[in-house]
């Protein structure tokens, strides 16, 4: 049996997920969107903090503008994903597949980008000085062999 997607319920679910932040969960509905197939949804300008993403095919979504603080992102499909100036402090992207994604003025501060694979991007070395990288992390050339 297929799964029918979910790209045409996203605008409920999104406002959905805003409520529950906002109101602390007292209302609203927590975003799971684990395991979907989601490839070019558009997530632009939302608040996503704490949302779940595990394991999701995210190909070229859109995140510009969001408030990703705290989702999970463990090892989703990513590849050029649009993060511009989206924050994604202490987000979980360990395992997670990067390549090509931008992450022009993105801030990343505490999130863990162990296993992550961040060839082919734009992230800089600045970005993730206060992140959580290890040595299965695979960084772009632009940073590559130089201490974090």
């Amino acid at each position: 049996m297929t799964r029918q997607s979910l790209i045409p319920l996203l605008g409920t679910i999104l406002s959905d997920h805003r409520e529950w932040f906002e109101t602390k969960g007292n209302s609203g509905v927590f975003a799971d969107l684990s395991e979907e197939n989601l490839e070019e949804g558009n997530f632009e300008d939302t608040v996503l903090v704490e949302a779940s993403f595990q394991g999701s095919n995210l190909h070229k979504s859109n995140f510009r503008n969001s408030d990703l603080r705290g989702a999970n992102f463990h090892d989703a499909r990513l590849t050029q994903a649009q993060f511009q100036n989206s924050n994604l402090e202490e987000t979980d992207l360990m395992w997670a597949d990067l390549k090509g994604a931008n992450f022009d003025n993105v801030r990343l501060a505490g999130a863990y980008l162990q296993g992550a694979d961040l060839r082919e991007t734009n992230i800089k070395k600045d970005q993730i000085q206060f992140s959580y990288t290890d040595e299965d992390t695979l960084l772009p050339n632009n940073i590559l062999n130089k201490k974090i």
